[in-house]
């Protein structure tokens, strides 16, 4: 999903001869691009701090397949991909090309492209997970190493093409985020005796995420003002008894001390915001002076009945005692309808119809849910501002909120604002 409409590649569609247009004696060239931007940070998997677009792999694996028996027939791997490879358009994303040495021979192939980080995936052997024996697994289960947030991995695909040896061809494939995103920032934090941690819990989730069902659409923006026509959740669980909490903020790491001493039911965060601070993770990042955030990337995961999906609770440590609530909607301007496809265990479905409302929604391939607005990492430029100096970096608050309600972005897709009521 979410293909970059600056990309300036010729795609073949269809059954097609990708030898169209090519002289005899021409090469057989690939070319790879990773939409979303790129990040210099090293870490396995980058931290979500907003919905800036970005990327954090190393490593893309190519896999050129028979289209009919799924044969590898070819691989190739790009490894450290952020020195390897060259941007398309500022914060677009980055790509790269290459000739195969030894011509395939005539025949009909497919694509397919995993880019991620290869070093301590939480997904565990991602190779292994892809081919069995010879073959490629096109709907592959990438299932987390431990109950705790996905990363970041990016995957895409060509439909069947026709190479005739003597032609060569030119084909591309982009590869586009297989996750979901979520992030609570937050301000005026009630005060409740005993509660230190806010949590952002979910009806669902899912610790297994399949790589397939890829679909080329052009979509910019950065998740703004797209249609949402088709949409994929791409996981599923073997366990239904796991802990459903997709974010924790510990406000101990935000607030030198939790207490109310001027009585206004809220964290104070002193004179001049001396009683707050910002927690280790944040060496690169900005936040609104008394704000508190937390994000993670997330398998996509299907509504349950008639449940909240989202909820915000502030909590006891541990999350043992939940002192306050509030449901997380969707505003009307985000709710949708659109096809939904998903997987049953071994197969994606047909796609059905389906109707969000405020309160009823999935957690969708590419897309971002956000409590609060947020669209750079570092929106201070390296320092911390006081509240009201940026509209676009805008903590929601907590104070005398019922409800609250979403932001959602894909290029993220598209990206979901989340609100209180």
């Amino acid at each position: 999903m979410a293909l970059m409409g600056s990309l300036a590649f010729c795609a073949c569609t269809g059954n097609q001869s990708a030898g169209d247009g090519l002289g005899e004696g021409a090469e057989q060239e690939i070319t790879l691009a990773v939409a979303n931007g790129n990040s210099t940070s090293t870490r396995a998997g980058r931290p979500l701090l907003s919905s800036e677009a970005k990327q954090n792999i190393d490593k893309v694996i190519v896999y050129v397949v028979d289209a009919s028996t799924k044969e590898v027939k070819h691989t190739e791997e790009v490894t450290n991909w952020q020195s390897s490879s060259e941007e398309y358009g500022t914060n677009d994303g980055r790509f790269t090309s290459f000739v195969l040495d030894t011509k395939l021979p005539t025949g009909d192939y497919q694509l397919f492209a995993v880019g991620y980080q290869s070093q301590g995936s939480s997904y565990g052997d991602i190779e292994s997970a892809l081919v069995s024996g010879s073959t490629f697994q096109e709907n592959a289960v990438l299932p987390l190493t431990a109950d705790g947030p996905a990363e970041e991995i990016f995957a895409g695909s060509t439909e069947s093409f026709h190479v005739d040896q003597a032609k060569g061809f030119k084909q591309r494939v982009v590869l586009n985020r297989q996750v979901a995103g979520v992030y609570v920032y937050a301000k005026e934090v009630p005060f409740i005796a005993g509660a230190t941690e806010l949590r952002l819990v979910a009806s669902n989730e899912n610790n297994r995420l399949v790589l397939g069902q890829f679909v080329n659409l052009e979509l910019d923006n950065n998740g703004f003002g797209n249609s949402i026509q088709t949409a994929v959740v791409n996981g599923y669980s073997q366990e239904s008894a796991f802990d459903k909490t997709l974010v924790k903020i510990d406000l101990n790491e935000w607030f030198t001390a939790i207490e109310d001493t001027d009585g206004n039911g809220l964290i104070d965060t002193g004179v001049e915001y001396a009683n707050w601070k910002k927690p280790g993770f944040s060496e690169t990042a900005t936040f609104e002076k008394g704000s508190v955030f937390g994000g993670a990337f997330v398998i996509p995961f299907a509504k349950v009945g008639e449940e909240q999906t989202l909820k915000l609770q502030l909590t006891t440590a541990g999350g043992s005692e939940v002192k306050r609530e509030w449901n997380v909607n969707l505003p009307s301007t985000e709710t949708n309808t659109y096809t939904l496809y998903t997987w049953n265990g071994a197969s994606f479905g047909e796609g059905e119809s389906v109707t969000e409302d405020a309160h009823h929604y999935n957690i969708v391939r590419n897309h971002l849910y956000g409590l609060g607005s947020r669209t750079m990492d570092d929106p201070g430029t390296g320092t911390d501002p006081e509240p009201g100096i940026d509209e676009d970096d805008d903590p929601i608050s907590l104070n005398n909120k019922h409800e609250l309600e979403l932001i959602v972005n894909d290029n993220w897709e598209a990206i979901h604002d989340m609100e209180l009521d």
